[in-house]
């Protein structure tokens, strides 16, 4: 999962960007954008789905506009 939303960052905002995959424990799964928490699996209680997936996207593609 990590790896597949890694890819989709990556696609997103290319050499704009860095991006660190960071081992957690008990399932952490968090995205985050300048410090800020884009999409966070503890508060929605589920991976992200192709519909988030597609909203980080939007969020880095935004941000870096």
């Amino acid at each position: 999962m990590a790896l597949w939303i890694g890819g989709e960052i990556y696609v997103a905002g290319g050499n704009k960007i860095k991006l660190a995959l960071t081992p957690g424990e008990a399932g952490i799964f968090e995205v985050k954008l300048d410090g800020k928490v884009v999409f966070d699996k503890g508060s929605v209680n589920r991976f992200p789905d192709l519909n988030d997936a597609k909203e980080i996207k939007a969020t880095i593609i935004n941000q870096l506009a």
